[in-house]
C-alpha cells in the first residue's frame, strides 16, 4: 500500500530514531491510512473540503502530526488549499505526498 504510507507521512509525527517510536510511527501510519478511508465518504480515493475537514478532525482526535493545530486554529481551508496542487478542489494522496515530501 505505498500511496496509502505516503499520505500517512504528512500526518504522522515526524520520525523518531528509537524501535519504540518506531513502532509508534507504523501505528501512527496506519490509524492515519484508516483515517482518510473513513473521511473519503464517496470511496472516490481523493477528498473534498468537507471530507478533509473529515481528515483532520479524526487526525485530530488520534493526535496525529499537525491536525490539532489545524483544527483548534480553524485552518483547514488553509491546509486543504496548500495541499491541492491542480485546484481541482479534490487532495489525493498524491499530492499530499508531494507536499510532505514523500518519494
Amino acid at each position: 500500500m505505498p500511496r496509502a504510507l505516503l499520505l500517512a507521512a504528512l500526518f504522522a509525527a515526524p520520525a523518531a530514531f528509537h524501535a519504540d517510536a518506531a513502532l509508534a510511527q507504523t501505528d501512527e501510519r496506519e490509524t492515519a491510512v484508516e483515517n482518510f478511508r473513513q473521511a473519503d465518504a464517496d470511496g472516490d480515493g481523493a477528498l473534498t473540503l468537507s471530507e478533509f475537514t473529515n481528515l483532520i478532525d479524526l487526525n485530530a482526535e488520534d493526535e496525529l502530526g499537525r491536525a490539532r493545530l489545524i483544527k483548534r486554529s480553524g485552518r483547514y481551508r488553509m491546509a486543504f488549499g496548500r495541499l491541492d496542487a491542480d485546484g481541482d478542489a479534490r487532495v489525493t494522496p498524491e499530492e499530499i505526498a508531494a507536499v510532505a515530501g514523500g518519494s
